[in-house]
């Protein structure tokens, strides 16, 4: 039997793994096996802790997006069969990633028909993401990933006004006419039902490749500062974790709009016995988002993962994030320690294949 595959892309901080994470709580509930796989450039994601964490099976795809990593990524979908034989694979790739038709779905579907059944891809938008301080390469990069998909999830739309709402549709309906606009709220599950039902039922149509400057692509991801830390964390005195975690966002916030870096995603998530909290920030300004906020006793030790995705030199993201310790962590009141820390920007994207067609 076939193993439904749904791959939902979108910018830096759309809520994708918000909705993945919703929607596989949906699936199981209703007796569905369901697993996940999680993709970034580099190691240490928040979001495959965060999953791991609801006990729900996961596969990473680290070092690179799905198209760069075509075989990890088969490797992590074949795992899961084997694991779990999962009815619906659930799969997440880095926000910074585009041409998924030509680099991924039609490759699976080609060499890979008799074990996998295709979704229609979904491409998830913030409704109220705001571009302002990334280059023009970037938002070359954010509508490219639009343009290939045949579902656009308008996420977040709790935020906007009915009004707002449907301004925003009509606009995304006369530049993308291919593809279907449903309007989402994943942390809140409005139209998640619906979503799923359109995943699950419906097959994807005919594709439709991009026609790609691979060039602007790659500078486009060359202009993102990508930070992935982990480590531990021990206070002279107990301490709250989530009052930790807020106080951190609120710091290397401030340090970031003073180095005049725009932010396309910070998250981080803390973990003590019986505690976890994990946040995330799409925008300079916007309010703090708790994925997870677990109530729970001042502790005196902790782990912390930190994933910033930021428009800056990698050196400017670094300086900002040890800076932001620092002052958090001061030698009178904490110890820390990072056991992996790393920062760069993405390589640009050489996919294991890329096809313009079926054959």
């Amino acid at each position: 039997m076939k193993t439904k595959v749904v791959l939902v892309g979108g910018f830096l901080g759309a809520g994708k793994t918000t909705l993945l994470l919703a929607a596989a709580h949906r699936l199981a509930a209703q007796g569905k096996r369901v697993g996940l796989v999680t993709n970034d450039q580099g190691a240490d994601l928040v979001d495959t802790a965060l999953a791991a964490q609801q006990q729900l099976p996961v596969a990473e795809v680290s070092g690179g997006c799905f198209c760069c990593r075509f075989p990890d990524l088969l490797q992590s979908l074949q795992h899961l069969q084997r694991t779990v034989r999962p009815d619906v694979i659930l799969a997440e790739p880095v926000g910074s990633c585009t041409d998924l038709v030509a680099t991924v779905l039609l490759p699976l579907q080609h060499h890979h028909a008799d074990a996998f059944e295709l979704a229609p891809l979904t491409v998830l938008l913030d409704a109220g993401r705001q571009l302002d301080g990334f280059p023009a390469t970037v938002d070359y990069l954010y509508r490219q990933q639009l343009a290939e998909a045949e579902l656009i999830g308008l996420n977040k739309v709790d935020q906007l006004s009915l009004e707002q709402q449907e301004d925003l549709a009509q606009e995304l309906t006369a530049r993308y006419p291919d593809a279907q606009i449903m309007p989402l709220a994943a942390r809140a599950g409005t139209g998640l039902d619906g979503w799923l039902t359109a995943v699950l039922t419906r097959a994807g149509r005919p594709p439709r490749v991009l026609d790609i400057d691979y060039g602007r692509y790659g500078e486009a991801e060359a202009a993102l500062g990508w930070l992935n830390a982990r480590g531990t964390l021990r206070g002279r005195q107990p301490f709250s974790p989530q009052n930790w975690l807020r106080h951190f966002f609120h710091l290397l916030e401030a340090t970031l709009t003073a180095q005049g870096a725009a932010i396309a995603h910070l998250k981080a998530q803390i973990q003590a016995p019986g505690i976890v909290c994990k946040a995330s920030l799409t925008q300079a300004g916007a309010p703090l988002s708790w994925d997870v906020a677990t109530e729970g006793t001042t502790q005196e030790q902790a782990q912390f993962v930190i994933n910033a995705r930021v428009g800056s030199h990698p050196d400017v993201l670094a300086q900002a994030v040890r800076h932001a310790m620092a002052e958090i962590c001061p030698p009178t009141d904490f110890q820390y320690r990072f056991a992996h820390f790393e920062c760069f920007s993405p390589q640009p994207p050489r996919p294991t294949h890329r096809m313009a067609a079926l054959p």
